[in-house]
């Protein structure tokens, strides 16, 4: 049985993560175009922002690993 390293197993596990992460930016983008509510639409404006955070702090980390990506 073949196994794998730390460092491709942090490469999928970082690159799944961000996928998640720009698929919840999509929706959050598609709800907030569907919504009259300004406190949903408040709602949606900070989860994007914490989502885009999210991403940059994955890839930052990612770049001091030096894991590829």
């Amino acid at each position: 049985m073949r196994t794998l390293s730390q460092e491709y197993l942090l490469d999928i596990a970082f690159n799944l993560a961000i996928d998640q992460e720009e698929l919840l930016l999509e929706k959050y983008r598609d709800y907030d175009h569907d919504l009259d509510n300004k406190e949903l639409k408040t709602m949606m404006k900070e989860l994007k922002i914490t989502s885009k955070e999210h991403i940059k702090l994955m890839k930052d980390l990612m770049i001091k690993l030096n894991i590829q990506g």
